[in-house]
């Protein structure tokens, strides 16, 4: 298994805290309706993270890093 070690500002974890605190009030509104929360448990997460690691490089560059690969960062192990 690879470890990734990262280096946040405080507005990125500020961003990545709202991503868990936005599913957070996913999985509460989805169980007060009697539902499940729709999507992967770490959607918004990976989004905010994808963000962050490619601010600043253009889609197609040599260091963009795709959605998928961020996804295999959380994949359980």
């Amino acid at each position: 298994m690879t470890v990734k070690t990262f280096t946040f500002t405080i507005e990125q974890i500020k961003e990545i805290y709202d991503a868990g605190y936005r599913r957070g009030s996913d999985e509460q509104c989805a169980y007060e309706w009697g539902s499940r929360a729709s999507g992967k448990y770490y959607d918004n997460c990976e989004e905010v993270i994808h963000d962050i690691v490619n601010v600043g490089v253009k889609w197609g560059d040599v260091g963009y890093i795709h959605y998928t690969d961020v996804e295999d960062w959380f994949k359980e192990k």
